[in-house]
C-alpha cells in the first residue's frame, strides 16, 4: 500500500511538472514514401495550374494528381535533382541530363531529353539544380556552369559557379560563389549588379527571392535583403537568431508581407513582416522532417519537399490544432476559458494550457467529463466526483462517486442539481450542505428544468424520467416509454424556447405538457441523425451521426457544412463538443488535442473557395489505352470492364464523386487511388460526370467526358442493313408464300367448286339415274305384274279349258291352243325382256350370283331376280307358269343350293347380298 502511495505521488509531481511546448498550427498532411512508393529524399516541388504536384525524387518524377503518386523514373534511374513547371511542359534536371515531361493524347506521360543539344559542352560531372523561366527562355543551372534553352537549341551562358538564380526586374540575377551578385544583359553577357554587395562576399548564398523591387537574398545564416540599389542585412534580430541555428537553404515569398524560410534543421519558417510574427513548423508540429529541400506555394498550400517526405500546410487555414504528440494527454472531452485561463478536460485529467505550454492542475488527474462556469466558479464533473477549481488546484465539493453534470436551480443563486453516477444531489454552494434525492437511484448524465416544480433527467442507457417535487421533497419520479425503436437509449436533452426537447434513437421530440406526452419535433426533423451540440447567438450547430460531419446552420436558410476531415479525422466519436469563444472563435475536441476554428473566416473561404477542377487521366479497356483529346469509341467486344484513371487535384475538396449518364445512369464516390471500372455496359453514348466538392451546399467544381461504346457486330451499320435487307426479304417472301397460297387457296375453292359441282352434277344425274330406275323398277314391277296377271288369267284359262276338254269336239285344235297358251305364259320372248329390264334396275345381280353359286341354273336365277324383287310365292307362280307349290318347292330347292340355314329369309338375303 505504501509502495502505491509512493508511486501515485512520484506520478503526481510528474504530471504538475510535465509540460507540452505546443503551439496551435494549420493543417498538415503527410505524405509518407509509404504513401508516393518511392525514395525518401525528395530534393525540389513544384505545381501546375491545375493543381497537380511534381516532385524531384531520388528515383524519379513524382506525379501526384490528388488521388493517386505516379512514379516516373529517368532510363537512367538518376536522381531528379530539380523540377518547374512551364505551360504543360515539366522540366526536369538530373546529373548530365535536362529535358521535359508532356503528356501525349491518352494521358500517358512522354519523357523527352534535351542532352543531345548539350553533345558540344563539356560537362563535368554537372548536376542541374535549378530551373526557371524567362523571356520566353528556359535557364537552368548546375554548379558548373548557366544554361539557356530556347526555340530547341541550348546555348551555354557562362562558365561560372553559382549557387542560386532569381528573376529579378526583368532581369536574370545569378549568385556566383563569393563574387556577390551578377546579372544577364541583353547581350547574355553577365555583369554586376548595381550597389556596395561586398557584404556578400564572403557569404554563401543559398537562394534568392524576387518580391516587387526587394530581392531576398538567403545566406546560410543570414537574411539579406536587396532595394534600390542597397545591400542590408534582415533587422528582425530573433528571426536572425532562429536562422542562425536552423541553416536557412530556401527562401519563398508569399505576399507582400509573407515570407517563408526553409531550412535545413528546425522545418519552415514563416516570417510575417506587417506583424513582426514568426511562426515555425517542423517535426514538433507535426512535420516529418526539419529538413526543407524544397518549397512550393499554391492556393494557400506550402508544399515541402523533405529529406524524408512530402508535406503540405494549409498556411491560412481557419482552423489550427493543438496536437499532443507525446499521448500523455489523451482524448479531450471539453474545454473552456476561465478567467483568462485555458482549461482542458481530458480522460486523463484536467490541464491548463497557456503561452502554448500545457500542464496538469493540481489533483485533476484521473477521466474528467466536462467543465462548467457556473456564477464565475469553475467546476468539473470528474470521475471520482465534482470539484472546483481554484488556484489551478482542485477543491471537492463531493467526490462519494463520479459525476456528470452540474446545473444551477432557476431563480437561485446558491443551490445546485448535481447529476451523478448513482443520482441526484442537491447542493446549497453557501453552506455546503449536499443532499442525496429520494427515490432516484441510478445514474443521470443530463438534467433539465421545465418547471420549478419539475425537472427531467436523463439516464445513460435506460431512457427518460420526468420528475416531480415540493421543494425538492416529497419526490416522484416517471418514467417515459419508448418513443421510437426498442427504448429511449442514451437520450440527449435540451430546453429550447421553454420547450422540452429530447434527441433519441436518431430523431427529435418535443414535449406537449398539455396532453403529457412527447410529439414529433417538426422544426429539427431535417436534423434526424443529428445530434446538437450548441446552440446561442442564432446558431446552431449539429452532429450528424453517419459521417461525424458538423452542420452550423441558423435553422433558416443559411447552412454550412464542418466535415471530419477538415478536422483530420481526429473527433472523440459520441462525445463531440463544440464550445464557443466568442462570435467567431469556436473549439473543437480531438482524440488528442483540440481545434481552434475561426468559423466566420471558415463560412467566408467557403464561399469563395478554390477547388481543383476533376478531370480523366486515362481511358483504357482490354489493354488499350485511349485518346482523350476526342470521345473515345470502344469496340463492344472491349466494353467487358473499362477503366478509367481520374484526378482531383489538391484543394479543398473532401470528396469526388461521378455520376454516368446514358444508356445506363450510375451514380458513386470515387475512392482513394482515382480509378473508376465500369463491366458489362450497354452499347450507346455515354457521360462521365465529375464533381468535386467541399459539403452539402457548398461549391463544387465538374468536368466531364464523353465516350461511346460501339454496338455489337450484329447491331453495327452494316448488319442494321442486313436486317433491313432480310426485313425487306422477309415481307417479300411473306407475300411471295401469301400469294403462293393464294393462289393455292383460289386452286382449292375452284377445285372445290368443281367438285361441288361434280357433285351436283352427280348428285343430278344420280338422282336422275334414281329417277329412271325407279321409273324403271316401277315399270319392271308393272310389267311383271301385267305378265303375271296374263299369265294367271292364261293359266286359269287353260284350267278351265282342260276342265271342259271332254266336251271339245275338236281335241287337236283343243291342245293346238292349251300349247298357245302355255308357249304364251312360258314365253322366252317375255324373260329376255324382263332379263333387259331388270338387269337395267338390278346391274350385275346374275354374275354376282352366278359369281358366288355357280351351280345354279336358268330356272334357279329366275326365281332369285323375282325375290329379290320381293314377289310372292303366288305372284312368282303365274310368272314361271307354275303353282304356287311348285314355287315353295323351288324355292326350298334354291336355298340347298345356295347353303342357307332354315331360319334365313332367303328374300331378305337375296335383296341385302346382292
Amino acid at each position: 500500500m505504501k509502495i502505491n502511495t509512493v508511486k501515485y505521488l512520484i506520478l503526481l509531481c510528474f504530471f504538475n511538472f510535465m509540460g507540452f511546448a505546443q503551439e496551435l498550427v494549420p493543417p498538415i498532411q503527410n505524405f509518407s514514401p509509404v504513401d508516393y512508393a518511392a525514395a525518401s529524399q525528395n530534393w525540389d516541388i513544384a505545381v501546375d495550374e491545375q493543381g497537380v504536384i511534381y516532385a524531384a525524387n531520388n528515383q524519379g518524377l513524382l506525379v501526384y494528381d490528388g488521388l493517386s503518386w505516379e512514379l516516373l523514373p529517368l532510363k537512367s534511374e538518376s536522381i531528379i535533382r530539380s523540377v518547374f513547371v512551364d505551360k504543360n511542359k515539366i522540366f526536369t534536371g538530373s546529373y548530365k541530363e535536362f529535358g521535359f515531361w508532356n503528356t501525349s493524347g491518352n494521358g500517358s506521360w512522354n519523357y523527352t531529353s534535351l542532352s543531345p543539344l548539350m553533345a558540344d559542352f563539356d560537362m563535368q560531372s554537372d548536376e542541374f539544380w535549378d530551373i526557371l523561366a524567362h523571356d520566353d527562355a528556359i535557364f537552368f543551372r548546375s554548379f558548373g556552369g548557366v544554361y539557356k534553352y530556347e526555340k530547341n537549341k541550348i546555348e551555354k551562358i557562362e562558365d561560372l559557379v553559382t549557387t542560386a538564380m532569381e528573376v529579378y526586374k526583368d532581369k536574370l540575377i545569378l549568385a556566383p560563389r563569393n563574387q556577390g551578385l551578377l546579372f544577364l544583359n541583353n547581350q547574355n553577357k553577365i555583369e554586376e549588379l548595381a550597389g556596395d554587395l561586398s557584404e556578400l562576399y564572403d557569404s554563401n548564398i543559398v537562394d534568392l527571392e524576387a518580391r516587387g523591387d526587394t530581392l531576398f537574398v538567403a545566406g546560410k545564416e543570414t537574411l539579406y535583403i536587396y532595394a534600390n540599389e542597397r545591400l542590408s542585412k534582415f533587422k528582425n534580430q530573433r528571426l536572425n537568431d532562429l536562422l542562425k541555428e536552423s541553416e536557412l537553404n530556401h527562401i519563398l515569398s508569399i505576399s507582400p508581407n509573407e515570407l517563408l524560410l526553409g531550412t535545413i534543421k528546425k522545418g519552415v519558417i514563416l516570417y510575417n513582416m506587417k506583424e513582426d510574427n514568426i511562426q515555425s513548423y517542423g517535426r514538433a508540429s507535426g512535420v516529418q522532417n526539419n529538413t526543407v529541400l524544397g518549397m512550393a506555394y499554391s492556393r494557400g498550400n506550402l508544399w515541402l519537399a523533405l529529406d524524408k517526405g512530402i508535406d503540405v500546410i494549409d498556411l491560412h487555414s481557419p482552423v489550427k490544432f493543438y496536437s499532443d504528440n507525446s499521448g500523455e494527454l489523451g482524448a479531450v472531452y471539453d474545454l473552456l476559458n476561465f478567467n483568462d485561463n485555458f482549461y482542458l478536460a481530458s480522460n486523463t485529467g484536467v490541464y491548463t494550457f497557456e503561452n502554448n505550454q500545457l500542464k496538469l492542475v493540481q489533483g485533476a488527474e484521473d477521466h474528467a467529463w466536462n467543465l462548467e462556469e457556473l456564477d464565475n466558479h469553475l467546476y468539473v464533473n470528474h470521475n471520482t466526483g465534482i470539484y472546483e477549481i481554484q488556484n489551478n488546484r482542485l477543491l471537492p465539493i463531493e467526490n462519494r462517486t463520479g459525476s456528470f453534470s452540474m446545473v444551477r436551480i432557476p431563480d437561485n443563486k446558491d443551490r445546485f442539481l448535481i447529476s451523478d453516477y448513482t443520482g441526484i444531489s442537491l447542493y446549497n454552494r453557501s453552506t455546503g450542505l449536499i443532499k442525496e434525492l429520494e427515490n432516484i437511484d441510478f445514474p443521470v448524465k443530463q438534467i433539465v428544468f421545465e418547471s420549478d416544480s419539475v425537472f427531467w433527467a436523463a439516464h445513460p442507457y435506460e431512457g427518460i424520467f420526468r420528475i416531480t417535487h415540493k421543494n425538492f421533497e416529497d419526490i416522484k419520479v416517471q418514467k417515459i416509454g419508448a418513443l421510437s425503436g426498442p427504448s429511449n437509449f442514451n437520450p440527449k436533452l435540451f430546453k429550447l424556447n421553454d420547450q422540452v426537447i429530447v434527441y433519441v434513437n436518431d430523431q427529435w421530440f418535443r414535449f406537449n405538457p398539455f396532453q403529457s406526452k412527447f410529439d414529433v419535433f417538426s422544426e429539427f426533423q431535417q436534423f434526424n441523425n443529428s445530434r446538437l451540440l450548441f446552440q446561442g447567438h442564432n446558431r446552431y450547430v449539429f452532429s450528424n451521426a453517419n459521417d461525424g460531419s458538423f452542420t452550423i446552420t441558423d435553422l433558416k436558410k443559411d447552412n454550412f457544412e464542418l466535415t471530419p476531415s477538415l478536422l483530420n479525422n481526429r473527433l472523440v466519436k459520441s462525445n463531440e463538443a463544440f464550445i464557443q469563444e466568442n462570435d467567431s472563435i469556436y473549439y473543437v475536441n480531438l482524440n488528442d488535442g483540440f481545434a481552434r476554428i475561426n468559423l466566420n473566416l471558415l463560412e467566408r473561404q467557403s464561399k469563395s473557395q478554390w477547388i481543383g477542377k476533376p478531370y480523366v487521366r486515362q481511358v483504357s479497356a482490354n489493354s488499350k489505352i485511349y485518346s482523350l483529346n476526342s470521345a473515345a469509341n470502344i469496340p463492344f467486344k472491349s466494353s467487358k470492364e473499362i477503366q478509367f484513371r481520374v484526378a482531383m487535384p489538391y484543394s479543398k475538396a473532401q470528396e469526388l464523386t461521378y455520376k454516368l449518364s446514358g444508356e445506363e445512369q450510375l451514380t458513386g464516390k470515387v475512392e482513394k487511388g482515382g480509378e473508376l471500372a465500369f463491366r458489362n455496359l450497354s452499347h450507346g453514348n455515354y457521360q462521365l460526370e465529375l464533381i468535386a466538392g467541399i459539403g452539402v451546399s457548398q461549391a463544387a467544381a465538374k468536368s466531364t467526358y464523353s465516350f461511346a461504346i460501339s454496338p455489337p457486330w450484329y447491331f453495327s451499320a452494316w448488319m442494321k442493313m442486313i436486317y433491313v435487307l432480310i426485313f425487306l426479304f422477309g415481307i417479300f417472301l411473306i407475300y411471295w408464300v401469301n400469294q403462293l397460297k393464294l393462289k393455292k387457296h383460289r386452286l382449292l375453292l375452284e377445285q372445290k367448286f368443281e367438285k361441288e359441282h361434280a357433285e351436283r352434277l352427280n348428285r343430278v344425274e344420280k338422282e336422275k339415274l334414281m329417277h329412271e330406275i325407279d321409273v324403271k323398277r316401277k315399270e319392271l314391277a308393272n310389267t311383271t305384274m301385267m305378265a303375271a296377271k296374263k299369265n294367271e288369267v292364261l293359266m286359269e284359262i287353260q284350267q278351265e279349258l282342260n276342265k271342259d276338254k271332254t266336251t271339245f269336239s275338236n281335241q287337236f285344235r283343243l291342245k293346238h291352243i292349251m300349247n298357245k297358251i302355255n308357249g304364251a305364259v312360258k314365253s322366252k320372248d317375255e324373260w329376255k325382256v324382263f332379263e333387259t329390264n331388270f338387269n337395267e334396275v338390278h346391274e350385275d345381280f346374275f354374275k354376282d350370283v352366278l359369281n358366288q353359286y355357280p351351280k345354279l341354273t336358268g330356272k334357279d336365277l329366275k326365281l332369285c331376280s323375282y325375290l329379290k324383287m320381293n314377289l310372292t310365292s303366288k305372284e312368282i307362280a303365274p310368272l314361271m307358269g307354275i303353282s304356287v307349290r311348285g314355287v315353295e318347292v323351288h324355292r326350298y330347292r334354291l336355298r340347298k343350293k345356295m347353303d342357307l340355314d332354315s331360319d334365313v329369309n332367303l328374300t331378305k338375303f337375296l335383296i341385302k347380298k346382292f
